[in-house]
């Protein structure tokens, strides 16, 4: 079944999705924190922090690919529907400061991101493309926040699927990446996407919830975005 919808009005448009512990949907659960320190805990590179939290949710639905976590995918059952997410859009991080995590065990990296193009939304949200927006990403209390943020300002241009959280003016100016930070797509310099916290997520344990990457370059993702898709999640 589907975690409990909240509705959101985005500029008059009625959105439902589920909002867990940093905002993804469908998550049912959800604890945060990563537990003692380990000795590797604080030279952990990006993508491994950010797939620490992947062991401790227990979603009640999960996309199996990042394309059908698009905004323009549905997921429906008996009692509604739901998106993944609400936002992908194409930029870069510029700039970053230390944020209010929701646990103690946690961190929060609050990150700006110019965002340069909108590639699928619910509802029109291509008025951001030039703009700026702010990014929450929670990380293991352990880490080194400076140095996972850092490292997120040296990538270039990046792919984020997200979901906006806090108060709601129009647009949206705080988003969280989905289920974790695990759709942040690393956009090289020839058009191909690479997925970090995925496969950092499988290098640690296979067996934990990821997406499988069925878009390795921006144009497949464009393509995927123009196709609406219904998911049934109904449990017989």
């Amino acid at each position: 079944m589907l975690a409990p919808p909240i509705v959101a009005v985005l500029s008059g448009l009625s959105v439902v999705t589920s909002v867990v512990l940093t905002g993804c949907a469908a998550n049912e659960g959800a604890t945060g924190g990563a537990g003692e320190c380990d000795d590797g805990a604080g030279s952990a590179g990006f993508a491994e922090v950010l797939a620490r939290s992947a062991p401790t949710a227990d979603y009640a639905w999960y996309p199996e690919t990042v394309t059908s976590a698009l905004p323009s995918v549905r997921y429906v059952d008996g009692a509604g529907e739901a998106h993944a997410s609400e936002l992908a859009a194409v930029g870069r991080f510029t700039g970053w400061e230390p944020g209010e995590p929701a646990y103690p065990n946690l961190q929060e990296i609050d990150l700006t991101f110019e965002v340069g193009e909108v590639i699928d939304s619910l509802g029109d949200l291509t008025m951001l493309e030039g703009g700026t927006v702010t990014v929450h990403v929670s990380i293991d209390g352990c880490a080194d926040d400076g140095r996972v943020a850092e490292e997120l300002l040296a990538l270039d241009d990046v792919v984020l699927l997200m979901n906006h959280v806090g108060p709601e003016p129009w647009p949206p100016p705080e988003w969280v990446v989905v289920f974790e930070d695990a759709f942040l797509g690393d956009v090289h310099d020839d058009g191909t996407l690479t997925w970090p916290v995925a496969e950092a997520i499988v290098a640690n344990n296979p067996a934990d919830a990821h997406p499988e990457a069925d878009a390795d370059t921006l144009d497949e993702l464009r393509d995927a975005a123009t196709e609406e898709r219904t998911v049934d999640v109904s449990v017989e």
